[in-house]
């Protein structure tokens, strides 16, 4: 007899309470009162040697519920050490997982994985089915091809398939790997006997940067057990590279009397807890011509611990992709980064409108300063009104207008004018219309290609107010307005507009009324011209015709409507293998952008590089990294696997030491599995039950023989 938490046993020391009690002499049930009694005083029992147990049986039933409740929750089990051995005539339905995560590259790992393999296929017999699967989710063996395979050739299947693997260079999920088997089982079931044994044997490196999550809840079949078998590498240290973004702060880098650097990179540099490396170099390359750039960077990383370091990127730098190597570790499947550099998006914004720059009764003032220090899009305003008018005659052609061009219409427009507009709007431009006049609506009207746009009937000022408006209903489903459809920012209420401009559109009008005003009119439209779009707002933007261009809303909303104009938000430029869906949203093409005459193909790339990533007619190039959890090589203990109700059977093979691995061979239960599987604390607690019940009926026939020899008071 063992017990799982023996230290619960300190409580047969409570023994001793009944024990006490009971030697305790009790006041005498029968009492003869007489006269000279008044003069006594009366004395609490005290314990003697004379002392005697008064009923010894009740006393036993009550030591032995201490005894019993102590012993049930030290969790007894008993040692059978019974090795796992199939029943002869009992067929397997066994599932192989194979480890091929990132961190399985370790030196010494693959090897160790494919012999286990081997070995567990040597060890299977011609009835038995066996199916062998990579935690990549790819199936390696299908039950199908196993079982039209002759038996004495499928030792050389399972080494042929093996020999032609390699580790990969995703994530560790070994949860879904898991439940990818138990759905193995459930197809072996309908071509075997139902009695079969279901085995699962996981072979993996088990590191804490393994995803097994997804094992809790997990619905097991009956007569199940997995085996994990974990491996063991060549060197228990690893330090590895992180992407962290770019760092917005460069001074804290720059050398004296140098040029400052283009941008500067923050990575981190994760050092495992054992075996740690002590010298560590940081090098920037080129990634396309393999030519350092920039001094190399010493780092001292203690074990276990990590550090952010900054790279700059020198201003001599290539413009095109770089590449970060991280040397002085043993294990090099994690000490590259791959560095895109995407360039920031302008935008050219033209301001039709003899308006000064600082001018506050106009729309000018409030979008230079707007728009200034913005990252992306980088916008560049420049007024047309000042540019010098052409000369009737010239042989000169006007400069061409950028194809992305954003303009901002604040006067009416000549016809010439409006013609070259309509033609970007046409191409896929975007302009904004200020209706700041009531003669604005006609330009509106040229541009959007419509008649009978007019004026609305302006507003009646109550006695000694100023007319004002409000935003009264807005659709918050369009892109314009989008950035607030949260309930926490759709409050515009508080926005008053002192100089409104409604129109009248229409019937057949094309334009969208995306928001009104609160007496119903039209004050924000969208109208599409050919691919582009035509923004129509209904006033001006100053702070003389309202308060929206001090509101919070405003640099929000125009930099959601810039970001629409260059193609949206900023994307996402750097993924990690087995997430690079992130990149994109809908169907994509990827070309490895480092190697000449490659053909794009549609799969998501399945290891780390720099890719030209072509999506809506677009290309921009992307970096796909190692997974950041593959760095995390700590051993992960195997206990977690019992706590997520995974039916663990024998002790893993390579988990511990030598040592450990004499005292538990190979197919030995382990404690915990044996107290759980006979849970001997559930019949104890069983007993208490039933002593309870004893001890309880006895007290009472007791109580009640006492009372009945009582004899009763005699009457005055």
């Amino acid at each position: 007899m063992s017990f799982l938490s023996p230290w619960f046993l300190a409580g047969f020391a409570l023994i001793a309470g009944p024990i006490i009690a009971h030697l305790i002499r009790r006041v005498t049930r029968d009492r003869q009162q007489f006269s000279a009694m008044r003069f006594l005083a009366e004395s609490p029992p005290r314990l003697s040697k004379r002392s005697r147990i008064q009923h010894p049986l009740l006393l036993l039933l009550r030591c032995l519920i201490v005894a019993v409740l102590a012993a049930g929750f030290a969790r007894p089990f008993l040692r059978t050490d019974i090795p796992f051995v199939p029943t002869g005539g009992t067929p397997q339905s066994v599932v192989a997982v194979l480890d091929d995560s990132a961190s399985m590259q370790r030196a010494g790992l693959w090897p160790a994985a494919r012999q286990k393999i081997n070995d567990l296929a040597v060890s299977l017999k011609e009835g038995d089915q066996f199916v062998l699967i990579a935690a990549s989710g790819a199936e390696l063996i299908s039950r199908e091809r196993w079982l039209q395979t002759p038996f004495s050739e499928r030792t050389g299947l399972v080494k042929s398939v093996l020999a032609a693997r390699t580790p990969g260079w995703g994530p560790a999920r070994l949860d879904a790997a898991v439940e990818a088997a138990v759905t193995q089982w459930e197809q072996m079931a309908e071509a075997t006997d139902s009695r079969a044994r279901k085995k699962l044997v996981v072979v993996s490196d088990f590191t804490a940067g393994a995803r097994i999550a997804g094992l809790a809840g997990l619905p097991w079949p009956k007569n199940c057990e997995v085996t994990l078998e974990q491996l063991k590498p060549d060197h228990l240290g690893d330090a590895g590279l992180q992407w962290l973004g770019w760092s917005p702060d460069v001074s804290s880098v720059t050398a004296p009397n140098a040029p400052p650097p283009k941008a500067v990179a923050r990575v981190r540099v994760v050092q495992a807890a054992t075996e740690a490396a002590t010298a560590l170099r940081l090098q920037l390359y080129d990634a396309q011509t393999n030519r350092a750039v920039g001094p190399p960077q010493d780092l001292t990383v203690p074990a276990g611990d990590a550090q952010v370091a900054l790279v700059p990127i020198p201003a001599n730098a290539p413009d095109g992709p770089l590449r970060l190597e991280l040397t002085g570790d043993a294990e090099p499947f994690d000490n590259t980064l791959w560095i895109v550099r995407p360039a920031p998006r302008e935008i050219p914004l033209a301001y039709y409108g003899a308006h000064g720059s600082d001018d506050l009764k106009h729309a000018r003032f409030y979008l230079e300063r707007a728009t200034a220090g913005w990252k992306d899009p980088v916008v560049k305003l420049h007024a047309v009104s000042d540019a010098p008018a052409p000369a009737a005659v010239s042989s000169t052609p006007a400069p061409a207008q950028p194809a992305n061009e954003f303009a901002v219409i604040a006067e009416p427009l000549a016809a010439d004018r409006v013609a070259t507009l309509r033609a970007h709007l046409a191409s896929g431009g975007f302009a904004l219309v200020l209706l700041n006049d009531p003669a604005m609506i006609g330009t509106a009207a040229a541009l959007a290609g419509e008649t009978g746009w007019s004026p609305l009937a302006p507003r009646l000022a109550e006695a000694g107010a100023q007319p004002h408006a409000l935003l009264g209903k807005i659709d918050f489903q369009h892109p314009l307005f989008a950035l607030f459809a949260d309930p926490h920012y759709s409050n515009f209420a508080g926005i008053h507009f002192w100089a409104p401009q409604s129109l009248v559109l229409p019937a057949a009008s094309k334009a969208a009324v995306v928001a009104r005003f609160d007496d119903n009119s039209p004050a924000v439209l969208e109208i599409p011209v050919g691919q582009g779009r035509l923004v129509v707002w209904g006033g001006d933007w100053s702070t003389a015709a309202g308060q929206w261009v001090t509101s919070t809303k405003f640099i929000p909303w125009l930099q959601s409507l810039f970001e629409r104009a260059v193609g949206g938000a900023v994307r996402p430029f750097v993924a990690e293998v087995g997430d690079t869906g992130r990149l994109i949203t809908g169907a994509a093409q990827w070309r490895p952008a480092l190697e000449a005459g490659a053909t794009p193909v549609n799969t998501p790339p399945a290891q780390p590089g720099i890719y030209e990533l072509t999506e809506a007619g677009a290309t921009r190039l992307v970096a796909v990294e190692v997974p950041a959890a593959a760095s995390n090589v700590a051993p992960l203990p195997l206990d977690d696997f019992e706590k997520l109700g995974v039916p663990l059977h024998g002790s893993p093979v390579g988990a511990a030491d030598a040592t450990t691995a004499t005292k538990s061979p190979p197919g030995t239960q382990t404690s915990s599995v044996l107290e759980g599987r006979q849970r001997l604390w559930r019949w104890l607690l069983v007993g208490v039950v039933a002593l309870l019940a004893m001890e309880s009926l006895f007290s009472y026939v007791l109580a009640r023989r006492g009372s009945a020899t009582v004899p009763a008071p005699a009457e005055t």
